[in-house]
């Protein structure tokens, strides 16, 4: 069973138990998908009060490439939990190899998490700018919530850096996390801005 077919007391007491997984990377993608959902609900909401508007179209699309967003997100969560599972399972081998490749696999989910969470606060900064304003405080919580999983699944990106002996790889994952987190930063503040307006 995927975590996007659990109720989420289940998943919840899945994730407060004595199990390995799920475990942070899979929390932070389906906070990044609940934000995502809040900012695709304002869409829906304003182009159904007014289809005739001139941002209309646009939040229409904005509804259906965040909906990709969430999904995407809810499939990472599982990515995230097998990554996990990977690296437990490689360790108990000895082989290097395996731990290795393991290894950059619990980066490269969650550093893909981080950027899709990136998507979606971009989508919640025309969102929070077009959206019918009753709702806009919803975008903003959306917008909210994927920050924090950008930020969180970065900082998991960096702690499984330091498993991996390739210098290379460790520099450039690195690297894209910096920018991916700053990024989502810069993009943050402009949606909050516009939800307080």
């Amino acid at each position: 069973m995927t975590f996007a077919d659990q109720p989420i007391g289940e998943f919840l007491d899945g994730v407060a138990s004595g199990q390995v997984t799920p475990s942070g990377g899979a929390v932070a993608a389906i906070g990044g998908a609940m934000g995502a959902a809040l900012c695709e609900m304002v869409c829906i909401h304003t182009v159904s009060a007014d289809e005739s508007s001139a941002d209309s179209g646009e939040l229409a699309a904005l509804a259906d490439a965040l909906t990709d967003s969430r999904e995407r997100l809810l499939a990472l969560a599982d990515k995230d939990a097998a990554a996990v599972d990977a690296v437990g399972a490689a360790f108990e081998s000895g082989n290097d190899d395996r731990i290795q490749a393991a290894a950059k696999r619990s980066t490269e989910v969650p550093l893909e998490t981080a950027e899709v969470c990136l998507d979606v606060i971009e989508h919640a900064r025309t969102v929070t700018a077009k959206g019918r304003p009753v709702a806009v405080p919803d975008a903003a919580v959306g917008a909210l919530l994927a920050a924090a999983a950008l930020q969180a699944s970065a900082s998991t990106v960096r702690a499984n850096l330091d498993m991996i002996d390739d210098e290379s790889f460790v520099a450039a994952m690195k690297q894209r996390a910096d920018a991916t987190e700053a990024a989502g930063e810069a993009v943050l503040n402009e949606a909050i801005a516009n939800a307080e307006r």
